[in-house]
C-alpha cells in the first residue's frame, strides 16, 4: 500500500505527479526541490509553453505526446483554472515536402493536423508579414503558461513543499526507502524522480547508471503589446507567441543552444528586432528580459518514465523515473498513468515502452 510519497522535482512533472496522487486519496506527499516555479533556474519557468503532439517517425512517442494533448482540457476543467492562453498552431520550420509528410504522418497517427495555405495563413496571422505558401496547422495545439499551473497543481496536490536538494536516495535490500536531505533521513513508500538534470546524479547514489544531455535554450521576452499574434508560429529559424500578459516570448530554432552565443544579450536583442521586422506593427517592440534554461534530455530524446533495474537486471522498488522533454506537453499524461502504474503495480500500454535502461541512452 501506497500511504507515504516523496517526489523529488518542483516543476510541472513533479507537480502532476503530485497532483494525481492526491486525487488518487495518497495524503502524504512531500515534495523537494531546491528551485520552485517562477524561479529563474527552474526548467518549467524557463519553457516556450507550447503543447503539441508532434514526434517525427515515432508513432509510440506520438501517441502518448497526443494522449496528453487531449488530457489538458480534462486537466483545465478538473483543476478550474484559465486555461489555454490559445488553441491552434502553426509551423513551417521544414521545406514544403516535409511539412506535407509530417501532417500525412501524423494524420494516419490520430492528429488533428492539415495544411494551411497562404490565403489561410494571411486571415490568420494578420499582423505577420511575409507569410509562406504552407504552413502545417495543429487544430488543438495548445500555449499554456506553464509556471502558473504548476502553481496551482502544487497547491491543489496539497504537498508539503521542501525548497532543500536532496543529496542521495537511500536504498535497502533493492529497495528504495527513502531520500537524505542535509543529514536527515525521511522516509517514503515510494519516492518519485521528477528531477530532470539532477536525475542522473540521484541514481548514482545507488550505483544506477542514466546518463541525460543538455543544451541550453534562450527566450526573449518583449514589453507588453496589444495582440499581435493568435496563435504560436515557428519559422525556419525561430517561434514566437504572445503570452496572456501580451508579450511576445521568443525563440530561435528548437535546436538551438545558447551555451554557444558570446553575448546572450546581444543575441535576445537581436530575436526581438528580428521577429519586429516579420510584424506589421508601428509601435515599440523592445527586450523586456531573457531566460536561459537547461532543457533535460534523455540521450535518445524519448521520455524515461518508470523503475530502473540494477546491475543484475533485478527491479529496484520504491523508485520511479520520470524525465523527459518536452515536460510541457507530457507532464499530465505522465503524472496520471505514473501514479496509477505506481498504485497498481500494473503496466500502463502508453509508457511501456518508454521504460528507463540502464545502458547510456
Amino acid at each position: 500500500m501506497v500511504d507515504n510519497i516523496i517526489i523529488i522535482g518542483g516543476g510541472i512533472v513533479g507537480a502532476s505527479f503530485a497532483y494525481h496522487a492526491k486525487i488518487n486519496q495518497i495524503n502524504k506527499i512531500f515534495l523537494f526541490s531546491d528551485a520552485l516555479p517562477g524561479d529563474s533556474q527552474q526548467a518549467t519557468t524557463n519553457t516556450w509553453g507550447w503543447v503539441n503532439g508532434y514526434a517525427h517517425n515515432d508513432k509510440e512517442y506520438a501517441t502518448l505526446r497526443l494522449a496528453s494533448l487531449n488530457y489538458w482540457a480534462e486537466l483545465f476543467n478538473n483543476i478550474q483554472t484559465p486555461s489555454f492562453t490559445s488553441k491552434g498552431a502553426f509551423f513551417w520550420d521544414l521545406d514544403d515536402p516535409e511539412i506535407h509528410q509530417t501532417i500525412k504522418q501524423h494524420q494516419s497517427w490520430g492528429h488533428s493536423v492539415e495544411i494551411k495555405n497562404k490565403v489561410n495563413l494571411e486571415h490568420a496571422l494578420p499582423n505577420l508579414l511575409n507569410v509562406p505558401d504552407n504552413a502545417g496547422y495543429g487544430k488543438n495545439d495548445l500555449a499554456v503558461e506553464a509556471t502558473q499551473i504548476t502553481k496551482k497543481l502544487l497547491k491543489l496536490s496539497q504537498a508539503q513543499i521542501i525548497q532543500k536538494k536532496v543529496d542521495k536516495l537511500l536504498m535497502e535490500e533493492n529497495e528504495v526507502k527513502g531520500v537524505l536531505v542535509e543529514d536527515q533521513i525521511h522516509y517514503a513508500d515510494e519516492v518519485i524522480l521528477a528531477s530532470g538534470l539532477g536525475t542522473p546524479d540521484l541514481l548514482k547514489t545507488i550505483n544506477i547508471n542514466f546518463s541525460m544531455k543538455s543544451t541550453l535554450g534562450l527566450l526573449a521576452y518583449t514589453n507588453e503589446l496589444p495582440p499581435l499574434l493568435r496563435h504560436p508560429i515557428t519559422g525556419i529559424d525561430f517561434h514566437a507567441r504572445q503570452d496572456n500578459q501580451g508579450r511576445l516570448i521568443i525563440g530561435g530554432r528548437f535546436d538551438d543552444d545558447a551555451s554557444k552565443d558570446s553575448k546572450i544579450e546581444e543575441a535576445a536583442k537581436k530575436l526581438v528586432s528580428d521577429m519586429a521586422s516579420r510584424l506589421n506593427y508601428k509601435g515599440v517592440i523592445r527586450l523586456d528580459h531573457f531566460t536561459l534554461g537547461n532543457r533535460p534530455l534523455p540521450n535518445d530524446g524519448r521520455p524515461k518514465i518508470g523503475r530502473v533495474k540494477n546491475s543484475t537486471g533485478d527491479i529496484i522498488k520504491g523508485a520511479y523515473i520520470a524525465v523527459m522533454h518536452s515536460g510541457i506537453t507530457n507532464a499530465p499524461i505522465v503524472g496520471k498513468f505514473g501514479i496509477e502504474e505506481i498504485l497498481t503495480g500494473e503496466s500502463n500500454s502508453f509508457l511501456h515502452s518508454f521504460t528507463p535502461q540502464l545502458t547510456n541512452e
